[in-house]
C-alpha cells in the first residue's frame, strides 16, 4: 500500500467539520486567566487539517500566479489578541507544469517585498516541499509564512503577529495534508507515500479508514474486523 506522490488530477470532497481540542497553556503571569481552546479545523475540500486560535471564517478569493493569471482559491481565516492567522488554499489543477512548481517560489518573492526578511529557508512537511520565511514589517509586524504544494493545491500559511508576541509555533506547525479519506499524507525520502497506524490516531479531525493498511513499512496488514486485505 505504498503509493507513489500523486502529481495528477486533484480530488475534491466536500465537507468541513470542526472539533475542539485544548492546547497546553503556559502562564505569563500569576493573573493571567486561562487561554481558550484551540480549533482543530478539517477541510475536505481542500484536504487539509490545522489548528487555528478559533473557527475560522472562509471566503473564496482571487490569487494571482507568476504569469499574472487568477487561480481560485479559499482563505481561512482567524484572529486572536492582535494576531491574524490565514491559511490560503490555491487551485493549480489547470495550470502548466512549470506555473504550478514555480508557485513556491514565485509566493516567496512577492512575500519578501513585505518587509525585512530574517528567515528565509528550504521546508518540508511530511516530506511534502515547501519554503519558510519570516519577515518584520515597516509596520513592526511580524510575518511567519510557511508553504506547500501538494496535489495540485498551493497552501500558504500566513500568520501575522505583534512584535514582542511568541511566535505563531501551534499554527505553523500542526498543519496535516490529507488523502480524499482524510487520511494525513506523509511520505519517504524516495518519494513513496506511507500509512501508518498511529496517523489514524493523530488525525486532527479523528479520520478514519474502511480498508486495511500496513503497520509502518512492514509488511503486516491492520485490517477492520471482518475485512481481508487485498493485494496492493
Amino acid at each position: 500500500m505504498r503509493l507513489k506522490n500523486p502529481g495528477g488530477n486533484k480530488m475534491r470532497f466536500i465537507g468541513i467539520f470542526v472539533s475542539v481540542l485544548a492546547l497546553p497553556f503556559v502562564a505569563l503571569n500569576p493573573g493571567t486567566a486561562h487561554a481558550q481552546p484551540w480549533v482543530s479545523y478539517v477541510s475536505m475540500e481542500d484536504h487539509f487539517a490545522q489548528w487555528f486560535p478559533a473557527e475560522p471564517t472562509v471566503e473564496e478569493v482571487d490569487w494571482i500566479d507568476e504569469n499574472g493569471n487568477i487561480r481560485p482559491a479559499r482563505k481561512y481565516s482567524a484572529e486572536r489578541r492582535g494576531s491574524t492567522y490565514d491559511l490560503y488554499a490555491v487551485d493549480y489543477s489547470d495550470a502548466g507544469f512549470t506555473t504550478m512548481r514555480g508557485s513556491l517560489a514565485h509566493t516567496a518573492t512577492k512575500y519578501r517585498q513585505f518587509g525585512e526578511v530574517t528567515y528565509d529557508a528550504y521546508a518540508q512537511l511530511d516530506r511534502i516541499e515547501g519554503h519558510q520565511l519570516q519577515i518584520t514589517s515597516e509596520e513592526g509586524r511580524r510575518i511567519f509564512i510557511a508553504e506547500f504544494l501538494h496535489d495540485n493545491i498551493l497552501y500558504v500559511l500566513d500568520a501575522n503577529i505583534p512584535l514582542g508576541a511568541a511566535p505563531p509555533l501551534q499554527f505553523q506547525q500542526s498543519m496535516q495534508i490529507l488523502d480524499p479519506q482524510g487520511i494525513r499524507v506523509r511520505y519517504t525520502q524516495e518519494g513513496e507515500r506511507i500509512l501508518r497506524t498511529d496517523d489514524l490516531a493523530e488525525g486532527l479531525g479523528g479520520a478514519q479508514i474502511g480498508g486495511c493498511i500496513l503497520e509502518g513499512t512492514s509488511d503486516q496488514y491492520i485490517c477492520p474486523e471482518g475485512v481481508e486485505p487485498t493485494a496492493p
